[in-house]
Order: C-alpha cells, then structure tokens, then sequence
C-alpha cells in the first residue's frame, strides 16, 4: 500500500510540474536562530524555519525550544547562542541576577517582579517585564510591560541579564548594521 502511495504522489508532482513549472520553482528556505533569556535566567534557542516566495514570507515554522546540556560546553552551537550564554553565566552577573530576584513568602499581599527577553536577529532585546500580585502565596494579578534595548543604547537602566547580554552583542559592528538598516528604512522611497 505504501508503495502504490509513493508512486501516486511522485506522478502528481511531475504532473503539477508538467502543467506548471513554476509549481516548485521560487520557493526557498531560510533559517536563523530565535534567542531568548528566560525569567529563571537560562538560554532558550528555537530554530525558525521560513518559507519564501519572491522573497515574502509564504510560511513559517519554529522548532522546538532548545537549551544546552551543559553551558559549560557550546560546541555545535551558534556564536550567538555562545556569547550569550558567556555574558549570563558570568558570575558577577549570576551574582547581580540573584540579589534582583524576588522570591514570594506566600504571606499577606506581595507584588513580585521578572524579566524574560528575546534577542532579536538585528540586536534588538525586547525585554517583558512581568508584575505579579499574590495573596497570601495565591496569583491574583499578572501584567506585562514591554520595552527594547536597542543596538547603541545604555542599557545600564535594564534588568540585569539584559543589560549583561547588551553588554556582550553590541559590539560596534553590530550598532554599525542596525543604525544602516534604521537609517536605510528612514530614506524614502
């Protein structure tokens, strides 16, 4: 049976390719990484998958989130993936990271605020910042707050893992191409 099926779907396609060349043709794929520092301050890596056709987006898929066995050892890994497990596995910044962390007690009423943050492929790092009430241990309120640190901005007033990771990806080339893209899509057309 399967191989009756095999057959069938191989004759489609040369059909559809016969009728219409440009059946299969122009459609490419594009992957990239999607960073994120997650509110517990670990790394979480998806690997995005999109289709395009004359260059626009047709479809798009993300793997599954993924983060290393051992941060210690990144070999297989992006250099993107690397330079920002080095800059929040740096100990003055896991140090800096625990003195900002809220823990709730679980008594009477207790406002408890996190982070999480995605790295975007231009630098870009949109922090959530996250506001929790509790009652008595119980979640009565969550809100969300978002912000950006951009390529060439201080990130000094951040939270402390993304002002580490700042530090780390902003290097001058990277505040060079974002201030050439910005500048790029300012230009009219």
């Amino acid at each position: 049976m399967f191989r009756y099926k095999t057959i069938l779907a191989a004759i489609t396609f040369t059909t559809l390719l016969f009728i219409n060349p440009s059946f299969s043709a122009d459609i490419t794929k594009q992957q990239s990484w999607h960073h994120s520092v997650t509110e517990i301050g670990t790394i979480q890596v998806r690997q995005v998958t999109k289709y395009l056709k004359d260059g626009k987006v047709k479809d798009k898929k993300d793997g599954k989130p993924m983060k290393p066995a051992d941060p210690k050892d990144m070999t297989g890994w992006d250099d993107r993936s690397k330079d920002i497990v080095v800059a929040i596995t740096d100990p003055a910044t896991v140090a800096a990271f625990e003195a900002e962390k809220q823990t709730k007690t679980g008594v009477g009423i207790e406002e408890i605020v996190s982070y999480d943050r995605v790295i975007e492929e231009d630098g870009r790092i949109a922090v959530r910042k996250i506001t929790r009430i509790f009652d008595d241990g119980v979640e009565v309120s969550k809100k969300y707050h978002r912000s950006w640190v951009m390529p060439g901005d201080d990130p000094s007033k951040a939270d402390v893992m993304s002002k580490a990771v700042a530090i780390k990806i902003h290097t001058p080339e990277v505040i060079a191409a974002y201030k050439a893209a910005q500048a790029a899509l300012a230009v009219p057309k």
